[in-house]
């Protein structure tokens, strides 16, 4: 069935109104609905409304809901932080990363990070990335979209976590545990976050630094992965084992 995204929609008070230029688009120029045609609708609140359209306007679309089924939020909160890579690779890794049910998504900044973008270049990268976020949720099933942050430096990431937060550094020296051995030593948390290093890697001052805040060195394994590979395994890790 199709699906719309409405963030702010209360889904209680039918008929709904469709208001989003691209949403109405889609439902209008790409899908084609019309009248009577049965779609879903979802907010940021965790609650997806079955509805038909009753009506098709220029500016909205009304739809009166038939049912609605609401999500809990699950636990542990998932953040990734990942360092962005070159190219469009970032957004492969927002949508997958959704599809897996990451909570929050922080494009990272380091001493080796290559992309450089400021001003209105970076709001659109940042819309961007929302797009992208909403798209996967939409084609996951999901009822929440990720929130994405602005890209931002290490160490105002490593400051910026809540207090009670879990975070893990995936490494390819030193002393480091398996990953599934670190989560077996955290039975309940509230919040996982993963950092995730650039291509090259984070230096060993970053990798210093993380520790001193207590980010918990982890190994992904005995092969080198991509900044892209490493982001999703380190996630489909903790979806597994804490989310099953």
């Amino acid at each position: 069935m199709h699906r719309f995204y409405c963030p702010q929609s209360n889904l209680q008070n039918s008929p709904v109104v469709i208001t989003d230029p691209k949403e109405l688009h889609h439902l209008r120029n790409v899908l084609r609905l019309k009248r009577s045609d049965t779609l879903t609708i979802f907010n940021d609140q965790g609650e997806e409304a079955t509805g038909r359209i009753e009506s098709i306007q220029p500016a909205k679309a009304m739809v009166v809901v038939e049912s609605i089924r609401k999500s809990k939020p699950e636990f542990p909160i998932i953040i990734l932080a990942c360092a962005v890579p070159k190219k469009a690779k970032f957004e492969w890794i927002v949508e997958k990363a959704t599809e897996l049910g990451v909570d929050e998504i922080i494009p990272l900044k380091t001493k080796r990070t290559e992309m450089e973008l400021k001003g209105d270049r970076l709001q659109r990268k940042i819309a961007r990335y929302q797009d992208v976020a909403v798209n996967a949720a939409k084609q996951s099933q999901r009822l929440r979209v990720p929130v994405i942050q602005l890209i931002t430096d290490l160490p105002v990431v490593l400051k910026s976590f809540p207090k009670g937060t879990t975070v893990f550094i995936p490494s390819l020296s030193g002393e480091r545990k398996n990953i599934f051995e670190a989560f077996k030593a955290v039975p309940s948390p509230a919040r996982v976050a993963f950092l995730i290093g650039p291509e090259g890697d984070f230096t060993p001052q970053e990798y210093d630094l993380a520790r001193a805040h207590g980010c918990i060195s982890v190994s992904l394994g005995k092969t080198v992965l991509k900044v892209e590979t490493a982001a999703l395994t380190a996630v489909a890790c903790a979806q597994l084992w804490f989310r099953q």
